[in-house]
């Protein structure tokens, strides 16, 4: 036993000489690095210290630019990257504003989803997907639109209705009829398809200012001999004049044209109604052209005496022309409620001096106009015709006033008249040239290329009796080439 006592004892001590030797060991060893890595106290030891942490900064600054840095071949395809976004947006933007051509009318237009006819103060402004619209007054100085139709729910308490055989369409409101909207040369278009049924085109316009200038901007006579031009005054909301302005009135053309597309002979009939919001907070709700004031309902026979129907208020005033020069004489027109003339019924029987208040609105007045039917074959076509008119600035709408104005001026010569100028005509007719257009460029079938055609043509049928005829035939001539070349690329 103290044998093996003494065994362990040994071991032990053994193990203890160890341990203190590495412990000393590690002392040593730790001391020595210590010493080597003492910063040294001079400067030198110090500046060397700041070289070594600029060596490093740069170094990583190095790095980093070279990673941010992009390299050419990066730089090509990023280029190249922008350069095909920019080509595709434009390449959308073509196909946008992509030129067509009507199949039955055959002029030209672009498809759009909104679009507003602007003309000095005033606006027509349609929309597709509602297949709406309302003419406007834009007050210049304050700002302010103010609306011949109703706006409420997209304007749709305005509609146009179309009768095929004994069915009756709204052609806004109803679910099978495909509607667009298209910018043509002349103004503005909605389009309305029933499938294997009929087409109907409502084609908006404005007379061209020119125009207008010739009737409504007529100088007056003073006290003294000389002319001056008539000057009116410009309210804004709170009535206060703010300084004298001539504001001329606007006159819009609207033909709407009725195509059969049934494949047999048919029977069609268009009828109008307009919710007017002019005039509703006025006494008087509607004037007829021959000064006839109506605030309760009632309905014309024919409108050979009146006319037109005006509604207006203290600033802006509309008129609705429906008998006249190149007009489309109605059926019937009727001044009601605007629930009664919204109705499914095509025929509206008229309670004259009824009220135009109802259970759902007060004085909530419209007009329905309903023209006579026509029997159409295949893919014919008929027109009916009418004007509108708005005038701001607290002026007179007077539309009936321009409509004369082409009356007297398209009327036909008396016999002497004829027999005077007959020399003149043959000599002009000797001087007239045929002019064959027999090639036509991209730059003519660009869509404001033909619009400026068009303007152009119209500005010299209007000129009177200096026309330049061989130029109006030239205009012509390339305007029908420029459509036969179309009607080849559709």
């Amino acid at each position: 036993m103290k044998g093996l006592k003494n065994c362990l004892y040994g071991c032990l001590k053994d193990c203890e000489k160890k341990l203190l030797f590495c412990a000393a060991f590690f002392l040593c060893a730790g001391g020595v690095l210590c010493a080597q890595n003492e910063i040294p106290a001079d400067g030198a030891g110090e500046a060397a210290i700041q070289e070594t942490v600029k060596e490093s900064e740069g170094g990583k600054k190095t790095e980093d630019s070279k990673k941010d840095k992009p390299s050419k071949k990066d730089e090509k395809s990023k280029k190249s990257d922008s350069s095909k976004k920019t080509e595709n947006a434009s390449g959308a933007a073509k196909k946008t504003e992509t030129t067509k051509i009507d199949a039955y009318l055959g002029d030209v237009y672009i498809p759009v989803k909104e679009y507003s006819l602007r003309q000095e103060n005033y606006s027509v402004e349609c929309e597709a997907e509602h297949g709406t619209f309302n003419v406007f007054y834009n007050n210049g100085r304050t700002g302010k639109k103010t609306a011949l139709l109703s706006e409420l729910e997209n304007s749709s308490s305005t509609s146009f209705y179309l009768k095929v055989g004994k069915t009756v369409y709204c052609l806004n409101k109803n679910s099978i009829v495909e509607k667009e909207l298209w910018k043509t040369a002349s103004g503005v278009r909605l389009v309305y398809t029933i499938k294997n049924k009929a087409r109907v085109a409502v084609n908006f316009s404005f007379v061209p200012l020119e125009e207008i200038e010739k009737v409504f901007k007529t100088p007056e006579v003073s006290e003294s001999g000389e002319k001056e031009e008539t000057v009116l005054q410009v309210y804004d909301e709170s009535e206060e004049v703010l300084e004298p302005e001539e504001v001329l009135p606007a006159v819009i053309k609207v033909e709407v044209f009725v195509t059969n597309l049934s494949g047999k002979k048919g029977d069609f009939a268009v009828k109008a109604v307009f919710d007017t919001a002019l005039g509703e907070g006025s006494d008087i709700h509607f004037i007829t052209g021959n000064s006839l004031a109506f605030n309760s309902e009632h309905q014309f026979e024919n409108m050979l005496k009146e006319r037109s129907l005006c509604v207006s208020n203290s600033k802006v005033s509309g008129e609705f022309v429906f008998e006249g020069k190149n007009i489309s004489s109605p059926e019937t027109v009727s001044v009601a409620n605007i629930s009664y003339l919204n109705s499914p019924r095509w025929t509206f029987v008229a309670e004259n001096g009824r009220s135009f208040t109802s259970l759902s609105a007060y004085n909530n007045s419209g007009i329905a106009v309903i023209w006579p039917q026509k029997r159409l074959l295949n893919e014919e076509t008929y027109t009916v015709n009418f004007f509108m008119g708005i005038a701001g600035a607290g002026r007179k709408c007077e539309t009936v006033k321009y409509v004369d104005f082409v009356q007297e001026k398209q009327a036909v010569p008396a016999a002497s008249d004829v027999q005077s100028e007959s020399s003149d005509v043959q000599k002009s007719k000797k001087n007239d040239v045929d002019f064959i257009v027999k090639n036509v460029t991209e730059k003519q079938l660009d869509f404001e290329y033909i619009q400026n055609l068009i303007n152009r043509i119209d500005a010299l049928e209007t000129t009177g009796d200096d026309i330049d005829r061989n130029e109006l035939r030239q205009l012509n001539a390339e305007l029908d080439a420029i459509l036969a070349a179309l009607r080849k690329r559709n």
